[in-house]
């Protein structure tokens, strides 16, 4: 993540990419790293289309091998526990 990137904030929530932190209402949300930067990348880009492919070369690094599928529906449920968020 980027040191300079700015502050994003939707709806209640505040996410910092250069602290890695997520608050809800000033009080910090847990979230691990690796779906804090999906998330990131979905806040940055709200309102476009994001690929599992954008996802795939923005957050797992080429080298690394990993069962890509598992590895992001794994990240966008914790993404939605953080953000009290359910599949309904």
């Amino acid at each position: 993540m980027d040191a300079r990137a700015p502050r994003l904030r939707f709806g209640d929530f505040d996410l910092d990419p250069h602290s890695a932190t997520l608050r809800r209402g000033g009080r910090r949300v847990r979230i691990q790293p690796q779906p804090l930067r999906v998330l990131t990348i979905l806040v940055e880009r709200a309102g476009e289309v994001v690929s599992r492919d954008d996802l795939r070369n923005a957050v797992w690094d080429q080298a690394t091998f990993v069962e890509f599928d598992q590895g992001l529906n794994y990240c966008i449920r914790q993404i939605r526990s953080a953000l009290g968020d359910d599949a309904a």
